[in-house]
């Protein structure tokens, strides 16, 4: 980005300082865009320490991996260059070979990681951010997430395991900024952090002092000496959940509430600047070790699982997946052959190639049936499945085509291309929304292989919609696929564009003249109706090859003429630009290489509709996210998971892939136009990320409407001045409400399951109709299922379901929430969750939680009727080794915890009419137990309960918990209403 630019808004932000109210605890500045907003420019931020981390990583196991044309990668071929993604995968897999994929994977964990500062549900939890000195607990979250990543990865559920992924190490790299390891004196990575086995001791309790109050905005020495002579463990309190206790130290900083109580200051090192951070002058030694601890903890994880599977994790492969959704009716016996067909031919032709694919997946459907969804990585496995589908008998017209479709969008990686096979209309044609919103959130195409001419109306003595494809047709352009109609003649043939599916394909030109044509007629039609002659004006770069043509439709002959004003005509098969194919009323036009860059003319004589398509290969492609600015203690853009939503302020973020390849280094990329359907919707100015040369933003126009769609068109420059463009593939739409789902807590067999929803109104009065469902389906419950919200209001609720006992660990639970807008009149919204089923803990694999009074103190006498003038407090300590999540009084409120050490303690005060309370602890598994505190004897002053009798207490109960586990030998799971008694 602009300096010039950059210097105006960070010079801006410091002008709002001091009127800004924030809550939530942070840690590093999340993205590229705090920089700018907080004019810290020296700052390094999550994004840029995961995204570090993965391409070191990345690049040490390339130097061990054996290179594809016998060559040698060394680290030391790249010291003291900045790492480039699309140079680590150039040198390994060679210039020609797109790295989108890649970047993809990598912008997802980063997201994710900076997401967790931005989320309601994330960025208020001082565990997640290694606050409030829950260091024990924030130790205990860590080793869980990688508990979920380990079981996401060999489930391959890859998508899981990076958000994960990216939420883990954001905590991972908090403990350096947010906890004084640093001011320790240390300059290595905490040897027990985060290690399965390890625990993090020497942790300050409760009524250690550590700050002294820091009056000014840097504060050096604010630490308590005995502290780093002792070597005691602390971290900063944020905000007033929970509310720092006397002689602790804050986070610090503009909107730590927190450093008002006395001691003042802070000690949180997440910027260079000084109003963010008062130990801004370790920044760079707390942000060295953050990703020294992330490239560590990425090679355990890389040595953990395996070459293949951390590639598949982080889709370091130039190859694309095969994804078949195929109708298995009783007349689909030419089209599955035809799949089976160039399945088995692209096994074989790329097996061992860079271009083998590195997953399969194959959905079969008919009426009233679709799935199982089929998924592996091995190829011969795949053949197996496909080769036993067969056509099954059932009606042609219609199918549950879109079911089929939903279920392999929800499964398959981002940027995959889909092939669906059927001759029929889709019977599930209410699911087209949905199907939508998940071609943009998956940013995948879909291509159509129709075997049935669509102008036929009737069958036997059943009418046809005439438009009954119209629906298919709408969802392969608005996903950047296509659609191709032929017959059970030609499909094998015309099967063959499923070989030309590759990472590095770019759509040139798109063009549909009316939504239906017929193949078997347009010929007959050419010879009795007058052909009108059209003219399409298309652009090729000087970067892009292997350019293929299908023109489809009632199409009479066409010529097509380079920029030289070489021509060729349709009825020459192989002419001085191309090579021409007629496969039964489809043409496929291959031009030959190399391709002359410039404007090219495709003149046309038509009778009716058709077709043309026009793609290419070339590694200069972009990848792209829409945000919303988020301002405040850590500025930022965070990534939304649907589109522009109508009346917030949204950028877009582009990541510019094949920049620095030869032909590329070049390029000047200037700015993005958003092509509607009848035009323009405006051209902004790209400005470029002052760290990075392929990261961009542009700030989108406020007049965009919502149920509105346009296409995303990235424009430049070559070194001779001639333009560079590409287009997005998938289609956006302009959403008019944001919906939201979260769940922070793991998922078990046979446990009740809570997802939280958010709805939010950016515009004028609507009433809405929320409505959830889940895959596998389950029966699901949602708290509202009517609401009306005003102009910027917003809804919160809760879905829940039960996972049954069954579930297996790894299985996947994908929750949908559709809001609609009934009054006025819309297109529903959608958001979509995964949740992954986690084993049950295992016999042995951690003690009881267990609880006792450390603490009772006040007096109450004889009952009488003035009890609420007495009262009394009892302090309780919690042990539990995956941490504490929420106390509350049983039936009544919520109870505020705190760290003490190795354990968390709880303070609750009553008056004498109350005797005893039991207390509900929920820890971070989602597991619930009782407590019980009771008021002193009846004598006034106070009880304290020695060291001593903790340790007895704690035998005791591990005593108990051993003869229970020794009793039932399958193992010990927590009982959700486990009553326990420890005064």
């Amino acid at each position: 980005m602009g300096h010039t630019l950059g210097s105006f808004w960070g010079l801006l932000w410091t002008l709002m300082l001091l009127g800004l109210p924030l809550q939530g605890a942070h840690g590093f500045f999340p993205n590229f865009w705090s920089r700018t907003m907080a004019f810290a420019w020296g700052s390094v931020t999550h994004q840029d320490m995961t995204e570090e981390a993965i391409l070191s990583i990345t690049l040490r196991l390339f130097t061990e991996m054996p290179h594809p044309k016998g060559k040698h990668i060394r680290e030391e071929d790249f010291k003291d260059r900045t790492l480039l993604a699309d140079d680590i995968f150039a040198a390994f897999f060679g210039p020609e070979v797109s790295a989108k994929r890649f970047r993809g994977a990598i912008a997802q964990v980063a997201n994710a990681n900076a997401a967790m500062d931005f989320l309601n549900t994330t960025r208020d939890d001082p565990v997640l951010h290694f606050d409030s000195e829950l260091i024990h607990s924030a130790n205990a979250w860590l080793l869980q997430a990688r508990k979920e990543v380990l079981q996401a990865v060999r489930s391959e559920q890859y998508g899981i395991a990076r958000e994960k992924l990216g939420q883990l190490l954001h905590t991972l790299q908090d403990f350096y900024s947010h906890s004084n390891w640093v001011e320790l004196g240390h300059r290595h990575i905490h040897p027990h952090l985060l290690k399965p086995g390890r625990e993090i001791k020497s942790i300050a309790e409760a009524d250690t002092q550590t700050c002294s109050s820091c009056p000014y905005w840097t504060c050096e020495g604010n630490l308590v000496e005995s502290l780093a002579t002792i070597g005691l463990l602390t971290t900063g309190y944020y905000g007033t959940k929970p509310e720092k206790p006397k002689g602790k130290c804050s986070h610090g900083g503009k909107f730590d509430d927190s450093r008002y109580r006395d001691p003042h200051g802070g000690i949180n090192k997440d910027s260079s600047s000084m109003f963010f951070s008062p130990h801004h002058y370790l920044h760079s030694e707390a942000a060295a070790l953050a990703q020294e601890a992330s490239t560590h903890f990425l090679e355990m994880l890389w040595r953990d699982i395996g070459n293949k599977q951390f590639m598949r994790l982080l889709d370091i492969s130039p190859a694309t997946g095969l994804s078949f959704v195929v109708d298995t009716t009783g007349s689909m016996g030419e089209e599955i052959n035809a799949a089976k067909t160039q399945a088995r031919k692209i096994i074989d032709s790329r097996r061992g190639t860079l271009q083998e694919p590195d997953f399969y997946l194959l959905v079969p459907f008919n009426d009233p049936d679709f799935g199982p969804m089929l998924k592996t990585s091995d190829p011969e496995k795949f053949w197996e499945l496909l080769d036993t589908i067969h056509p099954l008998g059932g009606k042609d017209e219609p199918e549950m085509c879109l079911s089929a479709l939903e279920l392999a969008l929800q499964n398959s990686p981002p940027y995959s291309e889909i092939f669906v096979f059927t001759d029929a209309s889709a019977k599930d044609a209410h699911l087209k929304n949905s199907v939508e919103a998940l071609i943009q959130e998956q940013k995948c195409k879909v291509t159509f292989l129709i075997t049935e001419d669509p102008s036929r109306t009737r069958v036997k003595r059943e009418t046809l919609a005439p438009d009954r494809f119209n629906l298919y047709v709408d969802l392969a352009h608005s996903s950047g696929g296509q659609i191709i109609f032929t017959n059970n003649e030609n499909i094998r043939r015309v099967a063959e564009i499923i070989g030309d599916s590759s990472i590095s394909s770019v759509t040139l030109f798109n063009h549909q003249k009316g939504a239906i044509f017929s193949l078997e007629n347009s010929r007959k039609r050419t010879r009795r109706q007058a052909a009108k002659r059209e003219v399409h004006l298309f652009w090729i770069d000087s970067l892009v090859d292997k350019v293929v043509m299908t023109i489809q439709g009632a199409i009479g002959a066409f010529t097509i003429q380079d920029p030289t004003d070489s021509a060729q005509s349709s009825t020459s098969v192989r002419g001085p630009l191309a090579e021409i194919q007629s496969i039964g009323g489809i043409y496929r036009v291959l031009l030959l290489s190399p391709v002359c860059p410039g404007e090219w003319r495709l003149v046309l004589h038509s009778t009716g509709n058709y077709s043309v398509h026009i793609q290419g290969q070339s590694t200069l492609d972009f990848l792209h996210y829409f945000a919303v600015p988020v301002d405040g203690r850590h500025p930022g853009l965070l990534k939304m998971d649907s589109s522009p939503i109508e009346g917030v302020p949204v950028y877009l973020v582009v990541t510019a892939t094949g920049l620095s390849q030869p032909g590329s280094s070049s390029v000047q990329l200037e700015a993005v136009n958003l092509a509607g359907k009848t035009g323009s919707l405006g051209e902004m100015s790209l400005q470029r990320d002052t760290n990075k040369t392929d990261l961009f933003v542009a700030k989108l126009p406020p007049s965009l409407l919502a149920n509105g769609s346009f296409t995303v068109i990235l424009r430049g420059v070559d070194s001779e001045g001639r333009k560079v463009e590409r287009a997005a593939p998938q289609v956006a739409t302009v959403a008019g409400s944001l919906l939201e789902l979260s769940r922070d807590t793991p998922v078990f067999p046979g446990k009740p399951v809570s997802v939280a929803w958010k709805l939010t109104n950016p515009g004028s009065l609507k009433r809405y109709g929320l409505k959830a469902s889940s895959v596998p389906q389950l029966p699901v419950n949602i708290s509202s299922s009517r609401l009306q919200l005003g102009l910027n209001e917003t809804a919160t609720g809760q879905i829940t379901l039960q996972v049954p006992s069954a579930a297996v660990p790894g299985s996947v639970i994908t929750i949908t929430l559709q809001a609609s807008s009934l009054h006025p009149a819309g297109d529903p919204t959608f958001a979509h969750l995964h949740l992954l089923v986690m084993p049950p803990s295992p016999v042995h694999s951690r003690s009881l939680p267990f609880c006792n009074a450390s603490w009772v103190s006040g007096f109450c006498g004889p009952s009488q009727p003035q009890c609420r003038t007495g009262r009394w407090t009892a302090t309780l300590r919690i042990w539990d080794e995956a941490g504490v999540h929420s106390v509350q009084e049983e039936g009544g409120a919520v109870v505020p915890h705190q760290a003490d050490g190795p354990a968390e303690s709880v303070s609750y005060t009553s008056d004498c009419c109350l005797r005893g309370a039991t207390l509900v602890v929920t820890n971070r598994l989602g597991e619930k137990y009782r407590c019980r505190v009771e008021a002193p004897p009846e004598a006034p002053g106070k009880v304290e309960v020695s060291e001593k009798s903790d340790r007895i207490a704690q035998l005791e109960q591990e005593k108990a918990a051993l003869c229970k586990q020794l009793k039932d030998i399958r193992g010990y799971r927590l009982s959700s209403h486990k009553e326990s008694t420890f005064i």
